[in-house]
């Protein structure tokens, strides 16, 4: 790949190619080593920068007045797609990041060929192009950016009320959890404000999930704890459960479980065998 020497002051300013979120010049320091001799910054034939952004900006920190450049003819839709692929090889894109290429390259290009050229990690359905504007408002970005907020999790939080979304993100602001656990979590918020008739502000406010949010890891305890709220009897249940199992002395081969969420009072008793000459002497012994 053969380069041109050119001016960065000559170089297009415009953002259409550019979807880097958070801006992050400092991680391509170093990445002259990495590739020597390589131009690390491409353009199209408007001198518009198709691949290099932070790279541009690293030379601006560093006060460079040029650079070695490759230009060459490039459609949109192929200035696009090679910034995504490179920036995703080299150093991964979160979440915003590819959400904010799509809005971009949906103008120039299908959303099968998006697909096959790019791996996104998810499809390009329906659902998602109808919300990509709400996706990117400016109050999801931080958390799609900082990986606390998966695409499922945030296509739910678009379903609910401005007050009660507020809440939610307020709470994966303070801890991060997996996209099942942000989906189960919404759930069950859901189910006790429509039982309790509160906010999702007042519940999460209740001593019981605010002290929680001190501990290292608090993620479990938190479901535990929204679990216990909305299922009160059957926790309740499951806690005098545990209790009355300490108290009965088992041997080792003998296990108890109890109905489902405790549908009626039968309790299953399970004996296991090492083998079949053992399992004979336990059946005669029940006989």
């Amino acid at each position: 790949m053969i380069g041109t020497v050119l001016k960065l002051e000559d170089l297009n300013r415009d953002d259409a190619y550019d979807f880097s979120f958070p801006p992050l010049p400092q991680r391509l320091a170093g990445i002259e080593e990495k590739f020597p001799g390589l131009p690390l910054l491409i353009v199209d034939k408007a001198r518009r920068i198709v691949w290099g952004h932070d790279y541009f900006r690293l030379l601006q920190a560093r006060g460079q007045n040029d650079s070695v450049a490759f230009e060459a003819d490039f459609s949109a839709a192929e200035a696009l797609l090679l910034n995504f692929n490179l920036c995703d090889r080299l150093f991964g894109l979160n979440l915003y990041e590819k959400l904010l290429f799509i809005r971009k390259i949906t103008r120039c290009c299908s959303r099968e060929e998006i697909q096959r050229r790019a791996d996104l990690g998810f499809s390009l359905n329906d659902a998602l192009l109808e919300r990509l504007d709400a996706l990117l408002d400016v109050s999801l970005r931080p958390l799609l950016a900082a990986g606390r907020l998966a695409l499922k999790a945030a296509l739910r939080l678009l379903e609910l009320v401005p007050p009660g979304r507020k809440a939610l993100l307020g709470l994966f602001v303070k801890i991060k959890f997996s996209e099942s656990q942000q989906l189960q979590v919404i759930q069950l918020l859901e189910e006790i404000a429509f039982r309790e008739k509160k906010s999702f502000a007042r519940i999460l406010a209740a001593p019981e999930t605010t002290d929680l949010l001190k501990l290292e890891m608090p993620q479990q305890k938190i479901m535990e704890a929204l679990n216990r709220r909305r299922f009160p009897a059957c926790s309740r249940q499951e806690s005098e459960w545990r209790h009355w199992r300490k108290k009965v002395s088992l041997s080792n081969d003998l296990t108890l479980a109890h109905a489902p969420f405790f549908t009626n009072e039968e309790i299953q008793i399970s004996l296991t065998a090492k083998n079949r000459l053992e399992a004979e002497e336990l059946l005669k012994k029940l006989k």
